[in-house]
């Protein structure tokens, strides 16, 4: 396992850079509607320091299993001094099928299918997934000045800023963690949010993950439990 022993400074405070994690982890989370709790999380990142492997998975409970599917992502590849390199990306459980995201480096392409469409579009150095994008930073240190990354979801790639709003203390099952807080930054029209809150004392590893729908809705999902083997 790498160690960084550098120091990051954030807003004037000085946050350590944690030792990569160990290398299995397993975490849990609750799924949060405004105050309902309407599912669980549980996500399990493995790696020898070498590849990595990332699945998460949500399933919803109560009434929220009317309207929201069990979704299972999973994210495999190498760790580079950058961070995560994805070499395979996969979705199940949405109603429009399987996607898939197929990274081809050497040739710079990426394979994607979406249920039943198929195409190859170009890769853009340092594109992640959506299961590896809050779990790069594990791996690599982040300045305070936010970032700037592609996405693919399976269906294409997108470009995206993200900056740092601040230091934060959540109150969690778990207790306090004290958190560095990323949210995307959104243009005119872009209705998606994504933010994710990383715990400098637990590796930089996601602690809380917000969700926010093209028609407004917020999905919150808060750590309860963390594993480490």
């Amino acid at each position: 396992m790498r160690r960084f022993a550098a120091m990051l400074v954030v807003l004037g405070i000085a946050f350590p850079v944690d030792a990569a994690p160990p290398p299995r982890v397993e975490l849990a989370f609750a799924i949060m509607m405004g105050g309902t709790r309407i599912g669980e999380g549980r996500d399990v990142l493995e790696h020898d320091g070498r590849r990595y492997r990332i699945v998460s998975e949500s399933s919803p409970r109560g009434i929220a299993t009317l309207f929201i599917n069990e979704v299972r992502r999973e994210s495999r590849g190498i760790i580079s001094d950058n961070g995560l390199r994805p070499d395979h990306f996969e979705e199940t459980g949405r109603r429009g099928g399987t996607r898939t995201a197929a990274f081809n480096w050497a040739s710079g392409e990426l394979a994607l299918i979406n249920g039943n469409n198929a195409r190859t579009v170009a890769l853009p150095r340092g594109t992640l997934d959506q299961a590896s994008l809050a779990y790069t930073f594990s791996f690599r240190p982040v300045s305070g000045e936010g970032f700037k990354v592609h996405v693919t979801d399976g269906r294409g790639v997108r470009h995206y800023r993200y900056r740092e709003v601040g230091p934060e203390t959540l109150v969690t099952p778990l207790g306090e963690i004290r958190t560095r807080h990323f949210e995307k930054v959104r243009g005119p029209g872009d209705k998606r949010g994504f933010e994710f809150w990383l715990a400098p004392d637990r590796h930089l590893l996601p602690v809380k993950l917000r969700y926010v729908e093209k028609n407004g809705d917020a999905f919150d999902s808060i750590i309860t439990e963390i594993r480490f083997q």
